[in-house]
Parts: C-alpha cells; sequence; structure tokens
C-alpha cells in the first residue's frame, strides 16, 4: 500500500496485538469477530497475537488460531497487575507491535496504557456494544481511558452515534467495520436438512417453530421471549418454540417456561455449533434483547432466508426493513413480539432469499476482514 512521500507499506509484515479479558467461548458475540478475524487476516502481510488478561479452558483446549500469550492478570485491584502492564509494554516493544487492538472495560484499560507506554504507532479501542453494562463510575474511566486510544472500531452506524453522542469522541476517530460471517455453512441448507433437523430433535414437521439464538443473560432479555411465546402459544397452539444458547439464567428462565406452562412446547438446546442447520428448522427468528451494537443472530437468520421479529436496539434498523424482511418492535414489549411472530406464523411474511443475497453481500467475514485490513494500512499511513 502506496502511503504517499515514495513510502510503500506493502513490503512491512504488520504485527497486532488483540488484547481481551479473556475468551470462555467461541460462540458470544465480540469473541466469535475477533476469532473470526485472526483467523481470516492475510497471513503474507499481517502477523496477529492475542493477548488475554487470563486464560480459560477453552483456550487452553481449543485455540490455535495465533499465538497466544497470557498475562495472568485477574483482578486490576493488585498492585502486580499494574506491573503486569509495564511489562506488557515491554512485550510490545520486543515483538514490534505495530497496531494494538483492545477489546472491553479490562482489555482496554490494560492494552491502552501498555501501547501507550511502548509507544505502539497505533492504538484502537473496539466498540461492540453500547453500553448497557457501564457503572457510572466506569462511564467516567472509560472517558478517561479512550484518551489511550488514536482510532475506535465500531461495528454500527448506530453504534457510531453511541459513542460520539455519550463519550464524546470526535466522530472522524470512529470507524464503522460491521460483522461478518462465514457463509459456507449456510449454502446447503434445503428442506432435506430442514426435515432431518426437526426429525432430529422430535419436532413435527409441520408445526410452526419460532426460534432464538443467544447467551442466557438478562440483557438477551429471553424472559419477554417467553411471556411472547405465551401470547403465541394462545394465537397458535402447535407453535414450538427454541432456545440455542446458555448462561447463567437458565435455571430461572426453565423455571419460568414451567411457570408459563410451555415446557412441552420450549426446548432449551443450550451451546450449539450446528447454527446454520438448526436456523433451517426455524420459520422466524426473533431478537429480544434490551440492549446490542449490532447482532450475529440477526445476520444469521436472514442468511438462512428467516423472517426476523427484533427489538429496536443498536444498528436493528442497519439490518431490518420493517415489513419487508422482519418487524423492529420496541424493547420489552413482549406482546408486540407476539403479534409480530403471530404475523409471521400466519404466513403474511415468508422466506426472504433477496434479503438472503443482501447480507451474503454485505456482511460475509472475507468481505469485512478485507475491508479491516485496508483500515489497519490507513492509519498505519498516518503515523508515517
Amino acid at each position: 500500500m502506496a502511503c504517499g512521500k515514495g513510502v510503500w507499506l506493502g513490503e512491512k509484515m504488520i504485527k497486532i496485538a488483540f488484547v481481551i479479558d479473556t475468551i470462555e467461548s467461541p460462540t458470544a458475540g465480540t469473541e466469535k469477530q475477533l476469532l473470526l478475524l485472526i483467523r481470516k487476516l492475510d497471513r503474507s502481510r499481517f502477523t496477529p497475537y492475542l493477548f488475554v488478561l487470563y486464560s480459560s479452558s477453552w483456550l487452553d483446549q481449543e485455540f490455535d488460531g495465533c499465538e497466544l500469550i497470557n498475562l495472568n492478570i485477574t483482578s486490576l485491584k493488585r498492585p502486580s497487575s499494574w506491573l503486569g502492564i509495564v511489562k506488557l509494554a515491554r512485550t510490545f516493544k520486543a515483538l514490534g507491535i505495530d497496531v494494538v487492538q483492545a477489546h472491553f472495560f479490562d482489555g482496554a484499560l490494560v492494552g491502552g496504557l501498555a501501547a501507550r507506554l511502548a509507544r505502539v504507532k497505533v492504538v484502537l479501542g473496539t466498540r461492540r456494544n453500547q453500553g448497557y453494562w457501564l457503572t457510572r463510575r466506569k462511564f467516567y474511566l472509560q472517558k478517561i481511558i479512550n484518551l489511550c486510544f488514536m482510532a475506535f472500531i465500531v461495528n454500527a452506524e448506530s453504534t457510531k452515534k453511541w459513542i460520539v453522542d455519550n463519550e464524546s469522541v470526535p466522530g472522524k476517530k470512529v470507524h464503522v467495520v460491521y460483522n461478518g460471517i462465514d457463509f459456507r455453512p449456510f449454502a446447503g441448507l434445503d428442506t432435506a436438512v430442514r426435515f432431518c433437523k426437526r426429525d432430529e430433535l422430535n419436532i413435527p414437521q409441520q408445526a410452526p417453530v419460532v426460534g432464538i439464538v443467544a447467551n442466557l443473560r438478562p440483557v438477551k432479555r429471553i424472559v419477554d421471549f417467553l411471556h411472547a411465546a405465551r401470547i403465541v402459544k394462545d394465537q397458535v397452539p402447535q407453535a414450538i418454540f427454541i432456545i440455542v444458547g446458555d448462561g447463567q439464567e437458565r435455571p430461572a428462565l426453565q423455571a419460568l417456561t414451567a411457570e408459563l406452562g410451555l415446557e412441552p412446547s420450549v426446548f432449551f438446546l443450550g451451546l450449539r455449533t450446528d447454527i446454520p442447520e438448526l436456523l433451517s428448522a426455524f420459520d422466524v427468528g426473533v431478537l429480544s434483547s434490551h440492549s446490542e451494537s449490532f447482532s450475529n443472530s440477526v445476520i444469521e437468520y436472514l442468511a438462512a432466508g428467516l423472517p426476523v421479529v427484533a427489538t429496536d436496539v443498536g444498528g436493528i434498523r442497519e439490518l431490518i426493513r420493517h415489513g419487508e424482511n422482519g418487524y423492529v418492535v420496541s424493547p420489552q414489549d413482549h406482546q408486540a413480539l407476539a403479534k409480530y411472530i403471530t404475523v409471521v406464523l400466519t404466513g403474511n411474511l415468508e422466506k426472504n432469499e433477496e434479503s438472503r443475497l443482501w447480507v451474503k453481500t454485505m456482511f460475509s467475514i472475507e468481505k469485512i476482514v478485507g475491508f479491516t485490513e485496508r483500515l489497519y494500512e490507513q492509519l498505519l499511513c498516518e503515523t508515517l
């Protein structure tokens, strides 16, 4: 890449340090996007390193995407953790790191400070949420940590607006890089796959199936999905509801399912690696969150050709055109959620091939990684 003034960046191997708290599972939104990026980066131009504040069993047993460096920082309240930041800065220098990209609050604090100590050329913050988890104290600390970063990568225009409006970050420093997915597993989905998956799950072939793919955490508002399911079930008695994902709320959600009298009709499948095949068994995909940035699950629903009923959070309106490829409702309004799920199930909105082709064009992981690579090079050029 030509940077002007006779400088050519193309012959230089760019070393990138990704800093994140940890990765417990490869299926969570931010973690999934980071892992896809590491796997798809052009190794003839980029050398990635993954720095984690602390490890996990998944990282120890499964991760092989690049060199993994465990910083053993389990609490920022310990003095040794701050020494760890100094050691990390030395490691950045020793490796000749060109770009540091930090994820989450603790990762941003550790990675941002160490990068500045090491005088790394390009230091990037990452936003894949809109601050729903920030306490007042952390919100103000976040603004201070932001001073470490020359630019930010966000995954939706809505999130760009949020960070500009709420964190006083200049818009020119915020770059939108949408989430991407690997579309290859969606290519072979057909009625045969649908029938096989329904047989495997012991679901009647003609039953209307409503599905949601989400971590079972409070922000995902699966409680609203279940309350909507109760209303839908009263109007469409044959309906089946599938919940794909796991997390801290599962016992409480299973108890609520029983309380609502939905046990025979609700399937908790836990974590799954066969998401595309499962989606082929759905008739509608649902997002019930009260906060998001840009939903991987909704991209996957659309990739499977599903109509979507989603809450109006984050960048949802950058994906869903109300009445065309889905419906958008207010967060925490389970009655509206139920209304539009019923609209889909009663035949007013069917699978959308045009929408499927659109998301494949816009959000392929190859396109998103290529855009990210060019952004790294552009930002490095600006430092020369």
